[in-house]
């Protein structure tokens, strides 16, 4: 048998290293039409927004549809704080001074929402009204019902009829009266039993009037056993009356 050469060895050598050369590099080269398609869809893709919802106004809008002439919008906000108070209160808040007071006579459970729904206030269109009433528990929150517009008289007039010949909304001889009426509900779950803990529970109402606000100011609210306690307030000046008859149904309290 011939041996083959030196020659012919060397060449059958870098032969197989050249082989094995381009196996390796078709393992390991540029990636396939399909790679290539899912990066174009990962591209396309648009990434998350952790912050893709805006942060809403505090506090909510009711469920009064018809508001009365003159009255541009309104939004509320439920608080409540212990308390050994045991009379309803009714409070008028012109400007940021008065809400500035207000706060600091109260600690409420949330005094950060209560302090940015202050700041959202223009006071150079709205008012701030706080509707308070004592509970034997926690479990109770106060509803805003109502709102009406009617002109007074002169006298202490507390209707609600909204079929009055108002034009609402800051006329000049200040006869135009801003009325709400609240009633105190039970929260609790038919299950639930609530710490007999005497609370004062409340509804700050922000009334934005279509011209200049209105300062004089009536609200009647009905208690959680149904007593019913009505204030009137014009500036800084404010009388009440307070009715305990549990059948009322009407929820107006007598006359101030």
């Amino acid at each position: 048998m011939t041996r083959p050469s030196r020659r012919t060895l060397l060449g059958s050598t870098a032969t197989l290293i050249g082989l094995s050369a381009g196996c390796i590099a078709d393992g390991t080269g540029s990636p396939t039409d399909d790679d290539d398609d899912r990066d174009d869809a990962d591209e396309g893709s648009p990434a998350p927004d952790s912050n893709e919802s805006d942060p809403k106004s505090v506090g909510e809008d009711g469920d009064i549809e018809d508001l009365p002439n003159g009255v541009a919008g309104y939004r509320t906000l439920a608080y409540q704080y212990g308390s050994s108070s045991t009379e309803s209160d009714v409070g008028l808040l012109r400007d940021a001074d008065d809400a500035a007071n207000w706060l600091e006579e109260r600690s409420p459970s949330d005094t950060e929402s209560l302090d940015e729904f202050v700041d959202e206030t223009d006071f150079e269109t709205s008012i701030l009204v706080s509707l308070e009433s004592t509970t034997p528990t926690p479990c109770y929150e106060i509803d805003l019902e109502s709102i009406d517009v009617v002109e007074s008289d002169g006298e202490d007039d507390t209707g609600t009829d909204g079929d009055d010949e108002s034009e609402g909304g800051g006329d000049d001889d200040g006869t135009d009266e801003l009325v709400l009426e609240a009633a105190v509900r039970d929260t609790s779950a038919e299950d639930e039993v609530c710490a007999q803990s005497i609370a004062t529970v409340g509804r700050l109402v922000r009334v934005t009037f279509e011209t200049e606000p209105l300062t004089t100011i009536s609200a009647t609210i009905v208690g959680h056993d149904g007593s019913t306690s009505s204030v009137s307030m014009a500036s800084d000046s404010a009388s009440a009356s307070e009715s305990t008859s549990v059948d009322s149904a009407s929820g107006s309290g007598s006359d101030s």
